[in-house]
């Protein structure tokens, strides 16, 4: 069920580009952990292009990401 809500929001995503020639903001929260490795590769592929913020709480899952930022909240704090 996760993986086809996934979907059908990343086909928006293209949707939305396809109509407007830009991203919409693409805001996952904590949606990789859900998914198996295979699944995460393929959400962390599939979304190029635009400004997306991911949040997660395994550190091996943030080093996929690969280019831009990655941002570690402690106690509250960014650091």
């Amino acid at each position: 069920m996760r993986t086809c809500a996934l979907a059908i929001k990343l086909a928006e995503r293209d949707l939305f580009f396809d109509d407007t020639g830009e991203y919409p903001l693409l805001l996952l929260d904590d949606v990789l952990s859900e998914l198996d490795r295979g699944r995460q590769d393929f959400v962390l592929n599939r979304i190029r292009g635009g400004q997306v913020l991911i949040t997660c709480c395994e550190e091996e899952l943030a080093a996929k990401v690969g280019s831009g930022a990655v941002f570690r909240i402690e106690g509250g704090r960014v650091v």
